[in-house]
């Protein structure tokens, strides 16, 4: 894959070190099971105002008030707040039931001292409106259309953009709309607004939140949502007024910029970049994405979508030394990356050091010739860390790692200053690396499938897999998870190629798996595994495959979610896929 270019890369690292997974899953789940539960009592969902999400709590701010809270949520209070403790989302079980999104239209505004703060677009019922500095106001409604639009939070949804440029688009081109002019956008609103008052009143269901929790019509309550960076001229204002009165305002959002009249709720951005939403008493920092990081973000999103990929050039012989090599060697210091990342070591270390330790390996084995300590550090710790800290940290992971036998250390500066692993380390990495480039050297022989064999054996797992949060950030700006996977499934895809030629179709299933272990979605070897699987005459085989392609290929969203050459082949070769796995 083309790898992104600096200031993409950038971005990605930036996504990477504020990414937070297990909350945003916390609270799509918590949301979507807080719905099912309700349902089940025949309950509609409540409105919810706003959500704050901590360390400990996900906390949604409920009218009417309720002390009634179906567990494992709770009321706080007056029954104002409803608590989900962190510790409790994984036990939450949707079964085989979809569940809609009740909430899509929730959006973070900002952080305050403990968590982050999301407030739900919908609830408002007619405009918001968003002042302050230009600059600011235009940067804080930019992060809101970008989190709109890749929320996990949410299902179907239409976000429109003015003013905001064609290039957001990128981001979710099946959910965002840009529009020239407000004017432009209005008559799309206008339309939606009147299908939910008509769905409203012939469907019976009491309101968008029980439409979608009861699964009353279900593409009645698709959400449209506006965010111009525009203000409305007065005749705009007017319009955009009476939509809010149109169906309640259901299944919609309007934001604009500037002092709007008649607005529902005002929120300020203040130049300290604090944003105050006084109608919900809350004061955040506001969540920005200023205009040279949109370009970056952009830059990212269209990476991801060339496809067309980039010549690799031949890998090292010499990546690994021969000793290295031996199948069952054990050398003192053993650092595994095309998996569960681990560093095997004679030396102890704490527990509560290792991951930072593990780190630390981990980036000097991926940088053989040597790094800086500079480098090290802005890698390692990118929000900082003092020079006594850093070099503590260092000593501890030499002594960890230990000598070899005539006393030279494992981790060592050289003459230059620059830190690297000595012989005594061995990486699963640069293993790899010398078997396929051995394997090119005999292309067309017998020791190239072998080779191919022992490089694909190495492979246990995604790469760099169970990493904690916030580490290894720096991976992406380096560009080596690229060429993992692509050296992984370029290395699968030949031995798959090799054994079909053999008549071994099923070790040519076992080649494409072995890939797929690092490469879960490289389709490519999705249809190796349907050929060879098909190729063995073995009906249950191929079916075997075939339902972990679709397994593979549902993991992202509504299926198909293959390529059509993927989809082809399946159509000819387990022509009853539709009905028998789907």
């Amino acid at each position: 894959m083309a790898p992104p270019q600096p200031d993409a890369a950038w971005a990605e690292l930036a996504l990477r070190l504020g990414e937070d997974e297990a909350a945003a899953q916390m609270l799509d789940t918590g949301l979507r099971y807080l719905c099912h539960a309700l349902d089940r009592q025949g309950r509609t969902p409540p409105t919810v105002f706003a959500v704050h999400v901590g360390d400990e709590n996900l906390d949604l701010w409920v009218t009417p008030a309720s002390q009634d809270a179906p567990a494992p949520w709770y009321p706080v209070g007056d029954g104002q707040v409803w608590r989900l403790a962190l510790v409790d989302a994984p036990r939450l079980d949707l079964g085989q039931e979809s569940v809609p999104a009740p909430y899509p239209g929730l959006v973070s505004i900002g952080t305050d001292g403990t968590g982050r703060v999301l407030v739900d677009v919908e609830a408002a019922r007619g405009v918001i409106a968003v002042t302050g500095p230009g600059e600011l106001v235009a940067d804080a409604l930019v992060a809101m259309a970008t989190e709109l639009a890749t929320s996990l939070w949410s299902d179907e949804m239409h976000l429109t953009l003015v003013g905001a440029g064609e290039d957001l688009a990128v981001l979710a081109p099946d959910r965002v709309h840009v529009a020239a002019t407000l004017a432009e956008a209005l008559p799309a609103l206008q339309a939606h607004a009147e299908e939910v008052e008509e769905a409203l009143a012939t469907s019976g269901a009491e309101s968008v939140l029980a439409g979608r929790a009861h699964g009353i019509q279900p593409h009645a309550w698709v959400p449209h949502y506006l965010i111009s960076l525009v203000p409305p001229s007065d005749s705009e204002r007017d319009q955009l007024l009476a939509l809010s009165r149109i169906g309640h305002a259901g299944a919609a959002g309007y934001l604009v910029p500037g002092d709007v009249g008649g607005a529902t709720w005002t929120w300020e951005v203040a130049p300290d970049g604090r944003l105050s939403a006084p109608q919900l008493g809350l004061n955040v920092e506001a969540q920005l994405i200023p205009q040279e990081q949109q370009v970056a973000i952009v830059e990212l999103f269209e990476s991801a979508e060339d496809l067309a990929g980039l010549p690799m050039g031949a890998p090292p012989v010499d990546a690994a030394p021969a000793p290295h090599l031996v199948p069952d060697a054990v050398l003192p210091v053993e650092v595994c990356l095309l998996g569960p990342v681990s560093v095997t070591a004679t030396g102890e270390i704490e527990p509560d050091r290792l991951p930072l330790a593990t780190e630390i390996v981990v980036y000097l084995a991926t940088h053989p010739g040597g790094v800086h300590p500079n480098v090290l550090t802005a890698a390692i710790w990118p929000r900082g860390v003092t020079e006594e800290v850093r070099d503590a940290a260092l000593a501890r992971v030499q002594a960890w790692l230990g000598s070899d036998g005539i006393g030279r250390p494992h981790l060592a500066a050289d003459a230059s200053g620059r830190l690297r692993l000595g012989s005594g380390v061995r990486v699963d990495w640069h293993v790899f690396r010398t078997l396929i480039a051995q394997a090119e050297q005999a292309a067309g022989g017998p020791r190239e499938e072998s080779r191919l064999a022992q490089a694909l054996g190495l492979v246990t797992g995604p790469f760099l897999a169970g990493t904690e949060r916030g580490r290894y950030a720096w991976i992406v700006t380096d560009g080596l998870g690229y060429e993992v996977a692509a050296r992984v499934g370029d290395a699968a895809h030949r031995l798959a190629e090799l054994r079909m030629a053999g008549g071994d179709p099923e070790g040519a299933m076992d080649a494409a798996r072995a890939g797929l272990r690092l490469v879960p979605d490289d389709e490519l070897l999705w249809r190796d595994l349907l050929t060879a699987g098909h190729a063995t005459g073995e009906e249950h085989l191929l079916r075997a495959a075939a339902s972990e392609v679709w397994t593979r290929a549902s993991i992202d969203g509504p299926p198909p979610g293959m390529a059509p050459e993927t989809e082809a082949l399946m159509d000819e070769l387990l022509p009853t896929w539709r009905w028998t796995l789907a």
